[in-house]
């Protein structure tokens, strides 16, 4: 048994040979976290982090324009728009590794200058959002599974209130541009909380999953 065992275990990663040793013995490993804990981990990861809306230029209805062009606006030596992001308790099926969760963001302001034309600032109040997170889980013991990988975690704004400052001429503009920034609020906020995620929750041991 164990001349056959031991020559694959060489050959994996030393927390794929502790499943392999583990899996099957206890309920739960003693370096588990529970449920709990874990998904409150998660919120805490994303909670109070900063996406970033990036500067952007282009041409639209014979407008010239750039946006976001705010130097250091996310951090030193980073330009853009900052998107500071709350996230509330999440939920879902562990054991499948698909969790969602509540979440919002503070208030987005994004500069707009159209050269000649103008220059003013949309806003994004109210900003409701939500969170979409898939992770590869494994089979860890009797009740638990263990953190193994995330796919590109996924936020989408699901409400928020706009208003700007813009003259006349760039009313055209800021139709056409906005959706684009809500977008972009989006996928900044989705690119900034994957490293964070990953460092937190990655590699752990959940157990029980049959508990609150």
């Amino acid at each position: 048994m164990f001349a056959v065992l031991l020559p694959a275990i060489a050959t994996v990663p030393a927390a794929d040979a502790a499943l392999i040793f583990h899996d099957g013995y206890d309920a739960c490993w003693n370096t588990a976290v529970t449920r709990p804990v874990f998904l409150e981990r998660v919120r805490t990861s994303i909670d109070g982090s900063q996406g970033c809306i990036a500067p952007q230029s282009g041409t639209e209805f014979g407008i010239t324009y750039t946006t976001c062009n705010v130097p250091n606006g996310c951090g030193a030596g980073v330009p853009g728009c900052p998107v500071t992001l709350q996230a509330g308790a999440f939920s879902g099926d562990l054991a499948a590794g698909h969790l969602v969760g509540p979440g919002s963001a503070a208030d987005i302001a994004v500069p707009i200058d159209a050269g000649f034309v103008g220059s003013c600032t949309l806003r994004l109040t109210d900003v409701v959002l939500g969170y979409t997170l898939d992770y590869l889980m494994r089979t860890d013991g009797v009740d638990g599974v263990y953190v193994d990988d995330l796919a590109a975690p996924q936020v989408a704004i699901t409400q928020y209130t706009s208003s700007n400052n813009c003259n006349s001429f760039l009313a055209s503009l800021i139709a056409s541009y906005e959706p684009d920034a809500v977008a972009a609020a989006a996928d900044g906020a989705a690119a900034q909380i994957e490293p964070g995620l990953r460092e937190d929750t990655l590699g752990q041991s959940i157990c029980p999953l049959s508990g609150p």
